[in-house]
């Protein structure tokens, strides 16, 4: 891998680690998922990473409700809600959309990625 490629990575881990409270070590390997869904053409888009108990909570209310923006029943242990040993964000999921998810699934698992297609959450993808 070239130098300005491993640079790109390492930002845009940093990235993933700061906006969306992912957890350092699975940032560093979404960037590298993201960055073989961009080079596929699948077009991925960050929708979530790290949510608060609050958030999780709201959002299983909306989904409980009806609310058709709320696709899939959020789950009360979920990874989003990680937090790290001085309790700061440290997701260990995040939610991405695309244009082919058995495609981003195979990426996925090739790179010990979780993919949320396992059990019906084909936007959710997750450490091991």
């Amino acid at each position: 891998m070239d130098k300005q490629l491993k640079e790109w990575l390492k930002r845009f881990a940093v990235y993933l680690i700061e906006q969306w409270g992912l957890d350092s070590n699975f940032a560093s390997d979404v960037a590298l998922f993201y960055l073989y869904l961009h080079h596929y053409g699948l077009s991925p888009n960050i929708t979530s990473g790290w949510r608060s108990p609050e958030k999780q909570n709201e959002l299983l209310q909306r989904y409980l409700a009806g609310d058709p923006s709320v696709i899939y029943k959020p789950a009360k242990n979920s990874k989003h809600l990680n937090v790290n040993w001085l309790g700061k964000p440290a997701s260990l999921a995040v939610d991405i959309t695309c244009t082919n998810y058995r495609t981003a699934a195979e990426i996925a698992r090739k790179l010990k990625i979780k993919p949320g297609l396992d059990f019906n959450d084909k936007v959710h993808f997750q450490s091991l």
